[in-house]
């Protein structure tokens, strides 16, 4: 077993640490960009419309292409995937475009499928949190990865950095019916593991990985700044909050 140490908080008798995986160990803001753009641009195609709509669609979708930065209160921040579809649905009525939910699922399905074909184009580890996912798993710690990203992305994201002897197990969207929020996903990864809640703690850059384990039994969440949130919102939701896993002490 593990502790973790900052100059504000303590963490006592850890064996098992899940992660979230976009803002916590890989740049969000560049993947999600790169995603938001491709999936903008086949929205637009798909229905005809002009592409002076790029901007706002991509806005719509939670990321500012001025600054190419996610927005922290955008849907693609705050909610899993089946709840964006519906939410952009519902902007996408503003645009006089009548669609259903699963032709937008379709269309990102699509994006998906182009998008994961030259995956290490679009992806930047965070290399903080490697450096420390390689300190605990030296250490004996399971480590696992629950996102709500596809699992097939993933995947081919560990795959691509040579990560895999680093995660124990993968769990994504695909991995269970229920969203991240439920807690399902995280008791999915819980249960392969043989990991007791107890001695468990989730990583993640949003309330939502907070959620999920709260939901899943893990009573203890850890909520780095290095996502689309930063500390001072982050500490609303959680007690144990950093700027960067450089700040945690491990012993």
């Amino acid at each position: 077993m593990i502790s973790l140490k900052t100059n504000k908080w303590q963490i006592n008798n850890i064996d098992t640490v899940l992660f979230d995986k976009d803002g916590t160990f890989i740049d969000l803001h560049y993947f999600w960009g790169k995603m938001t753009e491709m999936r903008v641009s086949e929205i637009i195609k798909t229905f005809g419309m002009p592409n002076s709509s790029f901007a706002r669609l991509c806005l719509y979708l939670g990321y500012n292409i001025e600054t190419s930065k996610m927005l922290k209160d955008g849907i693609t921040a705050m909610y899993s995937r089946p709840i964006v579809i519906e939410k952009f649905n519902e902007k996408l009525k503003d645009e006089n475009i009548i669609t259903t939910d699963k032709k937008i699922e379709e269309i990102f399905d699509y994006v998906s499928s182009e998008f994961y074909k030259d995956i290490s184009k679009y992806t930047r580890p965070i290399e903080p949190a490697i450096d420390f996912i390689k300190k605990i798993k030296a250490r004996g710690i399971k480590i696992g990865i629950v996102t709500s990203d596809a699992k097939e992305s993933t995947l081919l994201t560990i795959k691509n950095f040579k990560w895999d002897n680093l995660f124990d197990v993968v769990i994504g969207r695909e991995s269970a019916e229920s969203t991240k929020e439920s807690g399902i996903p995280t008791k999915m990864a819980l249960e392969i593991l043989s990991a007791n809640p107890k001695t468990s703690i989730m990583i993640g850059d949003a309330p939502m990985d907070y959620i999920s384990a709260k939901n899943a039994g893990i009573e203890k969440t850890i909520l780095v700044a290095t996502g689309q949130i930063d500390e001072a919102e982050l500490k609303k939701t959680s007690d144990y909050t950093i700027e960067s896993l450089n700040d945690v002490d491990i012993f």
